[in-house]
């Protein structure tokens, strides 16, 4: 292809696996401030003016061609993460609290989404995407909400001692617990779904909590495949139905779980920690209800980004393209948030280097394993 395309138009074909000009990047998991001031080709006082705007600078500087709709917009100039959990903060919480509150919910649906009010939900909605493409200076907004991907995260209420206990010994009343969540996502993504047509909107959404950790899943994937799953396909429904290409978040080893993010109906993957095993061409051989998976292939932030060379992120990028296909289904992403022990430059190389691969021409020696940088 010739032609050069818009970003909405190359993020909307690569989504559908059509022809491209160019791989598409996105943008908007960038933390340190110092490091979006550098890229953006500012100070750290003119960011401070207006934070969203340095961030939206920055990624417009490296390129990207869209960000996520919940960009990490660091405001303050020594923070060094976008939100955590920490356990010492539940230490007086039992298992036996999920099962209280479990009986404390209702049973009946209507009176669950009593106060879900969809008039209001669907303005709310309807507002961040007009704001986006009021403030973002033609970066196109790529769909992202979390609680679309399934309610499984319930640590945040909890902790993780207390909740993954609770799987095991009260599954039925995590189980409930879930329900009540996935209903008002669902009844959020049946008004999500017709905006994709009415707002033109790229046909991806990324979504997905974290299931895993570097060992594998957080529990059982027969809990999952069991309570769980069945209220993420509900909630995904209306969203497979418009023909949108939900992407799922893959932190931790997700192998056991791939295969049924695909029988979901999940389209591709995003993340990735390639240190634990991972390898895209192993995965991209595998068949969404889609057809390919698609790849918001993530520069590493675990290894490559912070202790790699730029020629080195470059191979990354390379392994990428190669892995699939000469960058089909590809969309240049950070597998997580870059902190402030990433070395600005490195961001930059990833972005750029991405820019000069002709789309469907794989290289003639391609790199068939993920390329690994040693820690310093």
């Amino acid at each position: 292809m010739t032609t050069m395309l818009t970003s909405k138009e190359r993020l909307r074909r690569q989504a559908l696996g059509q022809e491209i000009d160019r791989v598409p990047a996105i943008g908007g998991w960038m933390l340190s401030v110092p490091n979006l001031a550098a890229i953006g080709g500012t100070s750290t006082d003119e960011y401070f003016k207006n934070p969203l705007q340095g961030v939206v600078r920055a990624n417009l500087a490296l390129g990207a061609d869209g960000m996520v709709t919940m960009p990490i917009i660091p405001n303050a100039l020594d923070q060094v993460r976008a939100g955590s959990v920490s356990e010492e903060n539940f230490h007086d919480i039992e298992p036996e609290a999920l099962p209280e509150e479990a009986a404390r919910l209702p049973d009946d649906e209507a009176e669950i989404l009593r106060d879900f009010d969809p008039a209001r939900e669907r303005q709310r909605l309807v507002d961040i995407f007009t704001k986006a493409r009021a403030e973002w200076g033609g970066l196109e907004p790529v769909p992202n909400f979390w609680d679309l991907g399934g309610p499984f995260p319930l640590y945040h209420r909890f902790g993780y001692v207390a909740f993954l206990s609770a799987c095991a010994l009260y599954p039925a009343a995590v189980g409930k617990i879930w329900r009540v969540r996935s209903l008002v996502a669902r009844e959020r993504a049946k008004l999500l779904a017709p905006l994709y047509a009415e707002l033109d909107l790229v046909p991806l959404l990324f979504c997905g909590e974290d299931l895993c950790n570097n060992q594998g899943p957080l529990v059982s994937p027969a809990l999952l495949r069991e309570r769980y799953f069945p209220l993420v396909a509900e909630i995904l429904a209306p969203l497979l139905a418009a023909g949108v290409r939900v992407i799922h978040h893959c932190d931790g080893d997700v192998r056991p779980l791939v295969d049924d993010f695909f029988a979901l109906g999940f389209s591709g993957l995003q993340g990735f920690q390639y240190e634990l095993g991972l390898e895209l061409p192993e995965l991209r051989q595998k068949t969404t209800r889609a057809g390919t998976p698609l790849f918001f292939t993530g520069l590493s932030v675990t290894r490559t980004l912070p202790f790699g060379t730029a020629d080195e992120v470059r191979r990354e990028v390379d392994y990428f393209f190669d892995a699939t296909d000469g960058g089909r289904g590809m969309f240049l992403f950070t597998s997580n948030v870059t902190g402030v022990e990433v070395p600005w430059q490195n961001i930059v190389a990833g972005y750029r280097h991405v820019k000069t691969l002709p789309p469907g021409r794989p290289r003639a020696v391609p790199i068939t394993r993920w390329p690994v940088v040693s820690e310093v």
